[in-house]
């Protein structure tokens, strides 16, 4: 996100401002229209992986086997440093597919429902479909929990959601974390899923009207489950432990958790997260970071599928492809498993956008958020986009890759009523822990409970706490200046929305986590 100004809340704006001069002044209302109307709107392929840390090929893992992101990538731009708003599902995926962050939405937990939080928002399917698109969802794409009527959001589609269902286990019995079986990749949801959305490629790429389809697959979301051939892919004794399983020095409590999402399962013995002496044991470790990078590997395979039938289709090269994972994923480090912080590989997420007449085969190493995505897949698309969302488009990214300043990007996540708001620049990480506050209220007078520094050039696995190290002084005051800048402009543009008034922070909230 620009934090230059804060941008006037108006829907109004000209959707052909996206073209610079396409249109003369001398166009008619009319003409512009037809003229829109007739322009040739690319196909977009919208994949999410849910629980996806970047462990693949493309982003410099030695150990993934990932031939087909190392495929697409050459299509396209991957970007190094994109950030989830909150890792967790249900709010990353519903801030992403709404263009605004969870406070201006109303969703934190994975009961959280922004149809009723905030009814005024418009998602991106449903943008795409009043705009002349065929919009199709199949798999995992949004995940509210608090009522079925919502689980897929059916408003946003133009056909019917397209349903999978496969059993969780082949052999385990009982609820296990992991499990290797001898079978076919359709024995598995994710093999359906991408089946699925193989047959409809098929169909839309035969149509009239441009699509827009969206294909969420489900691993490696916990349990850890695939065929047992992408697990021959890899050695055990070869899976690399986490090197560093502390807390920083100078810890800040809420900044960690005791990893119960993985302590459900019944093969996973006790442990405690993050101490120095009850660590989980390196065999299970090892067990859940093979079978982890066996779950990336069968859903690489997945992702084929769908790039072999854009080829047959002949229409690879001239379709926008958006691949995203929800959020990133901790496998040891800092003792933590799975997600639910405000550390980088809780926040980090893959992201790889590929687009006809732009930019092929490359990578930035931009700052960029997912509420980036909804205003640049507008300008993809060539439709306006609503002037009250969040982020700013990627474009001049995808234009000039190796030529971006600096920028921030802003993440949440909280512990109870304990909030915690981070600030991630190229280098340093800012978080800082704030009692009964979120963005759509008053930040003066707020209590601070906690407050992380961390710089990634010279401490990549956050060792150490640098918000109290007097030579880092002057990058607190920036990165906090700049923190609390972002918290005046959310709560000036909080006032349009409907959330603070249903939410008045008069309760404490339990931990929400990722079932």
């Amino acid at each position: 996100m620009k934090t230059t100004s804060i941008r006037k809340i108006a829907i109004g704006i000209s959707a052909f401002t996206l073209t610079g001069g396409f249109f003369n002044e001398d166009c008619s209302a009319e003409e512009r229209s037809s003229l829109m109307n007739s322009a040739k709107k690319p196909n977009i392929l919208f994949i999410s992986i849910d629980d996806l840390r970047p462990v693949i090929s493309v982003y410099g893992d030695k150990i993934a086997k990932t031939p087909n992101f190392e495929r697409l990538a050459k299509y396209g731009i991957t970007f190094n440093r994109s950030y989830c708003q909150q890792a967790l599902s249900g709010p990353t995926r519903a801030s992403l597919l709404t263009g605004l962050r969870p406070d201006n939405i109303g969703v934190w937990t994975l009961q959280g429902n922004f149809r009723k939080n905030n009814p005024q928002a418009v998602t991106l399917p449903e943008l795409l479909k009043n705009n002349g698109y065929e919009t199709v969802g199949i798999g995992k794409i949004f995940h509210p929990l608090d009522n079925l009527k919502f689980r897929n959001d059916p408003q946003s589609w133009s056909m019917p959601y397209i349903k999978t269902s496969a059993p969780a286990y082949m052999i385990a019995q009982g609820r296990k974390a992991t499990e290797c079986a001898d079978v076919p990749d359709h024995a598995y949801e994710d093999g359906l899923i991408a089946l699925a959305g193989v047959e409809k490629l098929k169909e839309l790429s035969n149509r009239s009207k441009p699509f827009f389809l969206a294909v969420g697959f489900k691993k490696p979301h916990a349990p850890y489950v695939a065929p047992k051939r992408y697990w021959d892919l890899y050695q055990r004794e070869e899976m690399p432990l986490a090197e560093y399983q502390q807390m920083s020095s100078d810890p800040v409590l809420f900044a960690y958790h005791p990893s119960n999402e993985l302590k459900v399962y019944s093969d996973i013995p006790p442990f405690h997260s993050y101490e120095d002496t009850k660590h989980l044991d390196t065999a299970t470790q090892k067990r859940i970071i093979h079978a982890y990078y066996a779950c990336v590997s069968y859903i690489d395979a997945q992702i084929g599928k769908l790039l072999d039938e854009l080829e047959s289709q002949g229409i690879a090269e001239e379709t926008v492809i958006i691949l995203w994972s929800d959020h990133g994923y901790h496998l040891g480090d800092h003792g933590l498993w799975n997600k639910l912080t405000n550390f980088e590989n809780s926040t980090r997420s893959a992201l790889m956008i590929c687009a006809p007449e732009y930019k092929r085969n490359m990578k930035t190493n931009a700052v960029t958020e997912f509420v980036d995505l909804f205003p640049t897949i507008c300008d993809l698309a060539g439709i306006e986009k609503p002037g009250y969302l969040d982020g700013e488009s990627l474009i001049n990214i995808l234009r000039y890759p190796e030529k971006t300043k600096t920028d921030y990007a802003f993440g949440q996540f909280s512990r109870g009523n304990i909030y915690g708001y981070s600030c991630r620049d190229k280098r340093f990480r800012l978080v800082e822990w704030v009692e009964n506050f979120r963005t759509y209220l008053p930040f003066e007078g707020k209590k601070i409970a906690g407050i992380e520094l961390y710089d990634y050039e010279t401490d990549p696995l956050e060792t150490k706490n640098l918000a109290f190290d007097p030579k880092y002084k002057n990058v607190l005051d920036k990165m906090r200046n700049q923190l609390h800048r972002f918290y005046r402009e959310q709560f000036e543009r909080s006032k349009h929305h409907p959330v603070a008034a249903k939410f008045p922070l008069t309760v404490k909230e339990d931990i929400d986590e990722d079932e």
